[in-house]
């Protein structure tokens, strides 16, 4: 893979290289510290794979150079400022990375290259529970870690984003979609219309005819019948 760095910190530009030479299968064909001279390396490396870059750059911003080219590389954002992440989503970033970074970090966004496209009709890549996704809810866009997403609730092909009392959301998403997406060692599927975040259990009350499920920071329990009680039975361990 062809690779090219725009980023104007020293250290930080030693230590990313560090990270891509351990990862491995990663050629670096040009390095650029600026706007200008960001423009110009990618005119001279048509044949680069993948862009790793900074934000704020002498000159102006990333998005000044993205803004001259009708076509790049797969992009991949590397900076220690979250307020571009909507921007870096707008021009189809393959990841948006804050400083420092690790190397795992950095080696599950590169993972995403061979993952396929959404909108090609294949499996939506994973997410990871530190991933930031973006939520619209009116006029406004939330940055969401997934981690926060306490639960998921089906209707029909929309579901209910459950994050705390004042963040709820409501998309046009299905349950299957939403499963393929989040990462199954913090999401389970307790029934066909709810996935709870697994480290947001707090407590089960079992009535005689139903139970109620609270998660941590949410008021109001979720109703929940008897096959989902079995469910979540077999999350727990007995002490």
């Amino acid at each position: 893979m062809k690779c090219l760095l725009i980023e104007d910190e020293a250290v930080a530009l030693v230590q990313l290289k560090g990270l891509l030479q351990e990862i491995g299968n990663i050629e670096i064909v040009g390095e650029a510290a600026d706007v200008e001279d960001g423009v110009q390396l990618i005119r001279d490396h048509p044949e680069a794979d993948l862009l790793i870059l900074d934000v704020e750059l002498p000159g102006g911003t990333c998005f000044d150079i993205i803004s001259r080219f009708n076509q790049l590389p797969k992009l991949l954002f590397v900076t220690g400022h979250e307020k571009y992440a909507l921007s870096a989503f707008e021009v189809n970033a393959l990841d948006y990375l804050q400083k420092p970074i690790s190397i795992d970090r950095l080696r599950q966004a590169l993972d995403r290259l061979d993952t396929p496209a959404a909108d090609d009709g294949e499996k939506l890549p994973v997410l990871k529970e530190d991933d930031l996704v973006v939520i619209c809810r009116n006029k406004y866009r939330y940055f969401i870690r997934v981690s926060e997403i306490c639960a998921i609730l089906s209707d029909e092909n929309y579901t209910h984003i459950i994050c705390s009392l004042e963040k709820r959301f409501v998309m046009k998403k299905t349950m299957t979609a939403w499963e393929q997406q989040l990462p199954g060692n913090l999401f389970y599927r307790i029934s066909r219309q709810k996935l709870i975040n697994i480290s947001a259990l707090d407590r089960l009350e079992i009535k005689e005819r139903k139970a109620l499920l609270w998660l941590r920071g949410i008021p109001d329990p979720l109703p929940v019948n008897n096959s989902a009680v079995k469910n979540l039975q077999k999350l727990v361990q007995p002490i």
